[in-house]
């Protein structure tokens, strides 16, 4: 059972900044309030698009700066803590921070309380990452609140998203409530006009030219002609054009010699005032360019008031005024606009009858009528949740998504795996590396063993070719090649060496073929004397090659004893570096970070030293501390990384270090059965499926690819080599442990 009454709290802008969707936030959440009544808890929390804040009514209690994330998160607590039943959250792509207004997803993520989205756009041909935004919130939100069927169908057409989870909604009006619009024309002293009205913020593409152009033949028809422009400049077009716009308006009006005819009211207007406008005027018209608008306060407004309308046949309108409820032209057809208005300025009793046909229909779209229904939407949000709160014991847990090698499969040549992708396609000017290409052949071996892949089968012998090409004669490797085939350098990386020494150990262990055992094994000794020279990341990836070979040959003492060696190595970095408040290997937390307790987990699996056990317990603690963040993954960013005495740099996060935390999860639950570990194990994937800090994932289930990173505007469009990699070999652990989804 829910709590009564009801308590909801509104996201988006609000009045009195100067935006159609803060009036729409502000009216919504005022009809609300009144239909609850006074014991209810109804307030707004407003998006600033200024450092300084606008003179907000009191019932918003909560601000965000648009561009600062951290505010985000601080709402979404701040809602969480309010005692709220149900969040609703306003959406148009520019009203939020970062790329396409992503940031909203770290809010609507966050939050503990159901969440009814309202989407006043919805894009035909949204680019990739504005189709993300819109799915990643359909997934979270409880409904998705649209005003047009158009809308209702493009969700499920475009979007994927189900039928149930839509509902459609009218844009609220005023209550209009006389059609006479005599006292109101004598206010605005234009009694005995024809009136046109236009009314809205002021931009080019409302097409108000369209309008200008029509009236030079109707005025010397119709002398009494007026027509009214009313609004302000859209504050983000005068901010970056000035009154451009306007201004060739007015010259188009002494061009044209209409001055007598046109009025520009370059006023933000109250309600009160723009209601009497809407009564004054005979035709009210939106002339916009742009067909694909899916909703039109403005116009909304005019049908409630019972105004003639004619309009461009953008979308909205033509589903608003079908059946006859006005007149349509063509975008920018000035000649089309003139019959329209010469056919109701010339019959009277036409025009008439289309206002009262328009106002019957209005009067189901005021706020009192619209109120209810979001209200009843509100009700029913906030018990189903309730009732699934009391049956689920358990918190609802990601699922996996099945393993697929599309996108490898994209980038690979007969060379190998293509380091870099231009969005999803392989960008061939970057050549080749051992790094992703080594990767690649452990996930492929690991594939076949565990899945019995057959396209994994397959890519094992172009990815262990490019592998055994790179190493030098000595038993070092390359790294990088350019597309021609031509190395870039003659001895690659520690972590590159100990990348490929990993996926050696790995292919001994688990050969998809006794013959690629043996060329393993070859290799594998070849580079065995260079393993205790490599730095830190590097002998800890040697380490689980070490590991993994022997599991294969138990009995080869000389590799257990290296091993030994290179564990002790790490244990001595550790205690010069650690302290009380610093447990780990270095001074600087930086990339691939749950590698070093993954190699000691798996060291004490094989050798039993409880020193190993400890410290591999000790750093991983150490990392979750650092890592984890109200229930989700936030891995230290690429920018600064996180430095000992100083902040932890948010971004650019990496793949990589996701799947390294599932991997030192999955070693610690081997060792020591905790199925704690399990339960992090599946907190670190979730990273990649949208448990993160921008609230989006990261994994294509179009392209099955991976983004190669999470940025501070939002996901990165590419999806790369190591990336996409790096989430298989993660989904492959994930599949190892959990046969049986929602074990644990």
């Amino acid at each position: 059972m829910i709590k009564s009454p009801l308590h909801v709290a509104f996201v988006g802008n609000y009045s009195p900044r100067i935006c159609g969707i803060a009036t729409f936030t502000t009216d919504l959440c005022e009809a609300t309030a009144k239909q609850l009544g006074p014991h209810a808890n109804v307030y707004a929390v407003a998006v600033n698009d200024t450092e300084q804040e606008y003179a907000y009514p009191p019932q918003v209690e909560f601000t965000i700066q648009k561009n600062r994330q951290s505010d985000y998160y601080k709402a979404a607590n701040f809602i969480n803590a309010s005692n709220a039943d149900v969040a609703c959250v306003q959406h148009e792509y520019g009203i939020y921070g970062g790329w396409d207004g992503i940031y909203i997803l770290s809010l609507v993520s966050s939050l503990s309380v159901p969440v009814v989205v309202v989407l006043h756009t919805v894009l035909k041909n949204p680019t990739p990452n504005q189709k993300k935004i819109i799915q990643e919130m359909a997934q979270r939100a409880s409904r998705l609140v649209v005003m047009s069927e158009l809308a209702v169908s493009l969700l499920q057409e475009v979007y994927a998203v189900p039928a149930e989870k839509v509902r459609m909604i009218f844009h609220g009006t005023p209550d209009f409530s006389t059609l006479d619009n005599r006292r109101y024309k004598k206010r605005f002293q234009v009694e005995g006009n024809q009136t046109l009205l236009t009314f809205g913020l002021l931009s080019p593409n409302k097409g108000i030219e369209t309008v200008i152009k029509a009236l030079p033949g109707l005025v010397r028809e119709f002398p009494k002609l007026i027509y009214v422009v009313l609004g302000k400049t859209h504050p983000n077009v005068r901010k970056e054009y000035g009154e451009q716009y306007r201004a060739s308006l007015v010259a188009l009006v002494d061009k044209l010699g209409l001055q007598e005819h046109v009025i520009f009211d370059d006023r933000f207007v109250s309600l009160e005032e723009l209601c009497a406008w809407l009564m004054a005027a005979d035709i009210y018209i939106t002339p916009y360019l742009n067909e694909a608008q899916i909703v039109s306060g403005t116009l909304s407004y005019a049908v409630g008031a019972g105004t003639a309308i004619i309009s461009t046949p953008y979308w909205y309108a033509k589903e608003l005024l079908a059946e006859g409820r006005g007149l349509l032209f063509g975008f920018a057809d000035s000649a089309a606009l003139a019959v329209s208005l010469r056919e109701l300025l010339a019959d009277k009793a036409k025009l008439e009858a289309l206002r009262a046909k328009t106002h019957r229909f209005g009067r189901q779209m005021r706020w009192e009528v619209v109120a209810a229904e979001y209200l009843e939407l509100f009700q029913h949000t906030a018990a189903v949740t309730a009732k699934r709160s009391m049956v689920l014991r358990t918190p609802v847990l990601l699922r996996e998504p099945p393993f697929d090698l599309a996108h490898l499969k994209r980038l690979t040549d007969d060379t190998g795996l293509i380091q870099h992708a231009k969005y999803i396609v392989p960008d061939r000017h970057t050549g080749y590396c051992l790094d992703d290409n080594s990767r690649a052949l452990m996930l492929c071996a690991g594939a076949y063993s565990l899945l019995r892949d057959e396209d994994a089968k397959k890519l094992i012998s172009t990815y262990f070719s490019f592998t055994h090409f790179t190493q030098n004669p000595d038993g070092r490797f390359r790294n990088f090649m350019d597309y021609q085939r031509r190395f870039l350098d003659e001895t690659g990386s520690d972590d590159s060496f100990g990348r490929a020494f990993w996926a050696l150990g790995y292919i001994i262990w688990r050969p998809p073929r006794d013959a690629y055992r043996s060329l393993a094994f070859e290799c594998f000794q070849k580079a065995l004397p260079h393993v205790r020279g490599l730095n830190l990341r590097g002998k800890a990836l040697a380490m689980l090659g070490l590991a993994a070979y022997l599991r294969c040959y138990q009995g080869d003492e000389s590799i257990a004893a290296l091993l030994r060696e290179c564990a002790d190595s790490l244990l001595a970095l550790y205690k010069e570096v650690a302290s009380d408040d610093w447990r780990w290997f270095e001074d600087i937390v930086c990339y691939d970070n749950g590698i070093m307790p993954m190699a000691l987990f798996q060291t004490y699996a094989l050798l039993r030293k409880e020193k190993y056990l400890q410290a591999a317990r000790d750093t991983l603690e150490f990392l979750e501390g650092n890592l984890i963040r109200d229930g989700r993954l936030s891995i230290i960013g690429s920018n600064g990384w996180y430095k000992r005495g100083g902040s932890r740099a948010q971004y650019d996060q990496q793949p990589i270090d996701a799947t390294a935390m599932v991997l030192a999860y999955q070693s610690a639950y081997w060792v020591t059965q905790d199925k704690e570990y399990l339960k992090k194990m599946r907190l670190a994937f979730g990273w990649f499926l949208g448990e993160n800090d921008m609230g989006m994932s990261l994994y294509d289930h179009e392209t099955k690819g991976c983004a190669d990173g999470l940025l501070a505007e939002g996901v990165s469009l590419n999806q790369g080599g190591e990336s996409t990699v790096s989430f298989l070999m993660a989904l492959l652990a994930m599949i190892e442990e959990y046969e049986i989804p929602g074990e644990v």
